[in-house]
């Protein structure tokens, strides 16, 4: 039977696994976490002005971590691994730039970085002392959502080394109504929760008026549940911002700042 020329056919071939869409972007972002909350006292770039947050940066960062991803060939780790040796003397190959601008769009658009272009002065030529004309570059900040999921991470991160432990939430001796019950029912007063008690409310009816149809409810036949009460506590905290948080060379300023996010969160 022939087969017709208008007919539509579709041809199969072998998948073959993009990196930069195969990477999950929460992964790679809990890894980018450092390089976002660092200080920069550690860094020689971390004088004020510099580019420390810009593109070649984070293309840096992104390829300490490739370097190891068992998504990315071996021929990219290699040359992620030189990148970051020979950083920033180092070129990438078109494949390995494409890879990197396709996962920094990606964490763009899926909400976990903002780029924002900003202007910086033009380096002093020889024999010149004033900055010139200002040059735009980009820098990546983190937004509230990749905040949020850096915050739970950090969290758990931190309070995963306890253990498991029978404390939490700031209780009290005192009841109150609320959604579960917890104790037995009361008498409804002004400004509790109306989480009604039905079958104490009816009861409460009935050995008032009887079993007559239909029930006369009364204000004072009214029930409600109760529950434990939970106060509220707010919590300020200060981060050091002296000169002992980088003496002797040690940064204790980004552990701190991590510390901040997770309670943040």
């Amino acid at each position: 039977m022939p087969v017709p020329r208008d007919m539509k056919r579709i041809r199969y071939g072998q998948y073959v696994p993009d990196p930069a869409e195969e990477i999950d972007l929460e992964d790679l972002l809990g890894q980018l976490r450092d390089f976002f909350l660092e200080s920069g006292f550690q860094s020689r770039f971390g004088y004020p002005g510099a580019d420390t947050r810009g593109q070649d940066q984070l293309r840096r960062a992104m390829a300490r971590i490739l370097r190891d991803h068992p998504e990315v060939p071996e021929d990219l780790q290699q040359e992620f691994e030189e990148f970051d040796r020979e950083f920033p003397n180092a070129e990438l190959s078109p494949e390995a730039q494409q890879l990197l601008d396709r996962l920094i769009e990606r964490l763009i658009e899926e909400g976990y970085l903002r780029a924002e272009a900003r202007e910086q002065g033009r380096a002093p030529e020889a024999g010149e002392g004033e900055i010139g004309d200002p040059q735009a570059r980009v820098e990546f900040e983190l937004t509230d959502k990749s905040a949020d999921f850096l915050g739970y991470r950090t969290l758990r991160h931190l309070l995963g080394a306890l253990g498991r432990g029978s404390f939490g939430r700031h209780r009290t001796e005192q009841l109150s109504t609320g959604v579960e019950a917890e104790a037995a029912s009361k008498r409804y007063e002004f400004g509790d929760t109306l989480n009604l008690d039905i079958s104490a409310t009816l009861l409460g009816s009935v050995k008032r008026t009887g079993s007559a149809f239909p029930l006369d409810l009364d204000y004072e036949d009214l029930r409600v549940h109760q529950t434990e009460h939970h106060s509220s506590c707010a919590t300020v905290l200060m981060l050091d911002c002296s000169h002992s948080m980088i003496l002797y060379g040690e940064d204790r300023f980004t552990p701190a700042k991590q510390v901040a996010l997770a309670l943040a969160h």
